[in-house]
């Protein structure tokens, strides 16, 4: 549960069926549209892994393997990563993936101009912040490419989780001739980019709700690809989704809190925890200067945040598929040298508890403290069932127990929330964040001054320096655990953001269906080793 769980099939079929026995075709549901396939500017990797690789991957045996690096070396002070970049790999069109492939790709997604949402995952690498601030070209940057086959990777310090984001698709080589020739219309279309890993795009357009993967016969392990296509269906209405799969038109579709209780029992029905967890996140930095105080007031936040019932919201709303938070860090992510789990160590304190009594205390000191016996604000979400009920229970709850309190609720569809919380235009947002590799720090590092990220603006200069210090300090596997814990606890205390509950998600797959790897973190599905039975 820590990395993965792999869906794979029922019954007595495994892997070594016969290839005549295989179907090459199948339909399944996604979780989310994408919106570009620019690695560089894309808002998130949920299914990027079927389409670019990176250094290494995550295998089915759940573990880091080997992808476009055969072998790694590192020296003794841990701060030079020399990878061997495997020979006779290319891009879906044939040009050959090279260590300046890795090298060309990661100073575009530093290059200030380029304004990737993902800066912070090279944070470590020599010179990569002052590079993505305009303080130096990118050429400065700790990764040089001594030869074809050979990519050395400088750091600042020692970073302990370095060799999982080598797994992540951010890490993933570009091939610079293709991106010069597209410019801005790069990663638009299927057409306009070129793919590394086991399938091509098809069919496909940003924010659309059907696509295709099809298997990249360029691909260096192409012989572990079975499936020759893999039709992809995004419903809006996850209804429509259920009906497709009753109807036998898919295989494999996503179930909504609502609908997973009615399924407890079918041996068709899969589970997984994944490690998004969703937050309250007010806009410290609001535009209304009134409302600007008041979000920047601790016991403001403090009393929103007592008024919220998380077992009621995974109980009642949830009906079992979610997971109420400890903290900031989710569950199944992080474990120390004592397979401890972060987030049974980390200290949420009020920021997760439910006391109204004491909420209503914090409401009249903050209230108090700003000169005014009222607030009012406007609660943003994206458009869907859950997240509607769940800003009406939100809006109930502290409007009953906040005297004063006015929340308006604004629905909008989910690319046009997302755009409006970059840009910090809302008062507060249901928003949420999945981490990309299995470290607390995902859920962390995400939250500094400078991060762009932070939606909510929420700045501290102690915890800007813990988390700092648990990344640069050259500092033991126990030392740096404290150093996050520590921060954990700071960023609960401020109640910088409000965490509210953790995905556990739930779907439906035939017993035909083979080989879909559930990743808890990063991309969120790997369908290299997928295969259909007849």
């Amino acid at each position: 549960m820590a990395l993965l769980v792999t869906l794979a099939g029922c019954g007595s079929k495994s892997s070594s069926a016969s290839p005549q026995k295989l179907v090459r075709t199948t339909n399944i549901s996604a979780n989310f549209v994408i919106s570009t396939l620019d690695i560089s500017k894309s808002r998130g990797f949920d299914q990027a892994g079927n389409m670019f690789d990176s250094l290494f991957y995550l295998n089915k045996q759940h573990k880091i393997a080997p992808a476009l690096a055969t072998k790694s070396t590192v020296s003794k002070d841990g701060k030079t990563y020399t990878f061997n970049i495997r020979r006779g790999a290319t891009f879906s069109n044939g040009d050959p993936i090279t260590a300046q492939s890795f090298v060309y790709s990661w100073q575009r997604s530093l290059k200030p101009s380029t304004k990737s949402l993902h800066p912070y995952l090279f944070k470590g690498i020599k010179n990569a912040m002052a590079i993505n601030a305009g303080k130096l070209p990118v050429s400065k940057l700790g990764a040089k490419a001594t030869d074809d086959h050979t990519l050395v990777v400088t750091l600042d310090h020692p970073i302990a989780y370095f060799n999982k984001l080598m797994t992540y698709q951010a890490f993933s080589p570009q091939d610079k001739k293709i991106v010069d020739k597209y410019g801005k219309d790069y990663g638009t279309t299927p057409e306009k980019v070129v793919f590394s890993g086991p399938y091509n795009m098809t069919k496909w357009k940003p924010q659309g709700t059907t696509w295709s993967f099809v298997k990249n016969n360029k691909y260096w392990d192409k012989d572990q690809v079975k499936m020759h296509r893999i039709n992809m269906f995004f419903e809006a209405d996850a209804q429509t989704s259920l009906n497709l799969y009753q109807a036998k038109k898919l295989d494999f579709t996503i179930l909504t809190s609502d609908q997973y209780q009615n399924f407890k029992n079918s041996k068709q029905l899969y589970a997984g925890p994944y490690s998004y967890m969703n937050y309250l996140i007010y806009n410290q930095a609001a535009t209304d200067t009134q409302l600007k105080k008041a979000f920047n007031n601790v016991n403001i936040r403090k009393a929103i945040s007592l008024t919220i019932n998380r077992k009621q919201i995974v109980t009642d709303l949830l009906h079992g598929s979610g997971l109420e938070p400890t903290g900031a860090v989710t569950r199944y992510l992080g474990y120390n040298a004592k397979n401890q789990d972060f987030a049974k160590l980390q200290d949420g304190g009020q920021s997760v508890k439910y006391d109204t009594k004491l909420a209503k205390t914090y409401w009249k000191k903050g209230l108090a403290q700003l000169h005014r016996n009222s607030l009012k604000f406007t609660l943003m979400t994206s458009t869907g069932d859950t997240s509607s009920k769940l800003a009406e229970l939100i809006k109930a709850n502290a409007e009953k127990h906040l005297a004063g309190l006015t929340i308006k609720l604004q629905n909008v569809p989910d690319q046009i929330a997302y755009q409006r919380a970059t840009e910090g235009q809302f008062d507060a947002y249901l928003g949420g964040r999945g981490a990309d590799i299995a470290d607390p720090i995902e859920f962390l590092q995400p939250v500094l001054s400078n991060n762009p990220q932070n939606y909510g603006r929420w700045k501290n200069k102690t915890y800007d320096k813990l988390i700092d210090d648990s990344t640069t300090d050259n500092l033991s596997a126990n030392g740096r655990w404290q150093k996050l814990l520590q921060a954990e606890k700071l960023l609960s205390d401020q109640q910088a953001l409000t965490p509210l509950y953790q995905n556990y998600n739930y779907y439906l797959k035939r017993s035909t269906l083979h080989g879909i790897t559930h990743n808890t973190t990063g991309a969120q599905w790997n369908y290299k080793y997928m295969y259909v039975t007849k």
